[in-house]
């Protein structure tokens, strides 16, 4: 019997024992490199994605975008884009060595001023590139949010834009003098009841909230201008609050490609240097009240 111990006297012999030690010594040595490897990436933070080929991680960007979550009734719960739930998934993505780049998947039609711009500046501040798709909706608010990504991709039949700021104001007066209805305010400070519902407003408080809502749609159109590197000008002239058909915007300058999702990932993986095909990184869904009550 041949071993390792044993002094070869014949050829075969040696021949068979020479390949025992060559194939010990070179899983021997595989093994020491994966050690080394996994030592090196715990200890100097050695990103092993590459061997894996990466991920794209899908942050959805779905219905009214807030700061303060979605309204809620007793058996139904508005579909909403809260912004500290989104920001929490960027900062989780941007710190995953796996994942190599963020496609924001939105279906959105806006949502609050303070709550799109806190959206867009995070979307704006991530480190890995980013990806916006815009399948049926990405407008006002959602389109602010989306100028900041390094790639905005739209269907060629999606509703995009819609660049303006809107401040409704209802008022029921009429309705209450009919009904004979009285209600007497009693304030300190005259423009304290600026927009009551309960009696005409004035040419002044009118004046006063045009104002108001054109400084905010001076920071609006100037951070799209600066996110999408266009002239300020030129954004205010095609925007005012229109709706662009996808196909439309790219021809504007509103948005980079036309395409659908997968096309959007491609871009995505493409520009987080991921080789072959990319795994999609989806966040947990939140289980609600309706799932559960109709079996979802």
């Amino acid at each position: 019997m041949c071993s390792f111990l044993i002094v070869c006297l014949s050829y075969s012999c040696f021949v068979k024992t020479f390949w025992k030690i060559l194939v010990t010594f070179g899983v021997l040595g595989l093994f020491v490199i994966v050690i080394a490897f996994a030592i090196a990436a715990i200890v100097g933070g050695a990103d092993i994605s590459s061997f894996s080929g990466g991920e794209v991680a899908v942050v959805p960007i779905y219905g009214d975008i807030t700061l303060g979550g979605c309204s809620s009734g007793i058996l139904f719960t508005e579909t909403c884009a809260e912004v500290g739930d989104i920001k929490d998934q960027l900062k989780a993505a941007d710190n995953d060595p796996q994942v190599k780049a963020i496609l924001l998947d939105i279906y959105s039609g806006g949502g609050n001023v303070v709550a799109s711009r806190e959206l867009m500046r995070a979307i704006k501040n991530t480190k890995k590139p980013t990806v916006a798709w815009i399948g049926e909706i990405g407008a006002s608010g959602a389109y602010y949010a989306a100028s900041a990504a390094d790639k905005v991709v739209a269907d060629d039949d999606s509703m995009t834009g819609s660049i303006g700021v809107i401040m409704p104001v209802t008022q029921y007066y009429g309705l209450m003098d009919k009904l004979g209805v009285n209600v007497t305010v009693i304030k300190a400070g005259e423009s304290k009841d600026i927009g009551s519902p309960y009696r005409p407003m004035t040419d002044e408080e009118k004046g006063e909230l045009e104002g108001m809502i054109g400084k905010v749609y001076d920071s609006f159109t100037s951070d799209v201008a600066k996110n999408r590197n266009l002239d300020l000008e030129y954004v205010k002239n095609i925007s005012r609050g229109k709706i662009y058909l996808g196909s439309e915007a790219k021809d504007l300058g509103l948005v980079d490609e036309l395409g659908g999702f997968d096309y959007a990932v491609e871009l995505a993986a493409g520009l987080g240097g991921i080789k072959g095909e990319p795994k999609l990184k989806r966040p947990e869904r939140k289980v609600r009240l309706t799932d559960l009550l109709s079996g979802g």
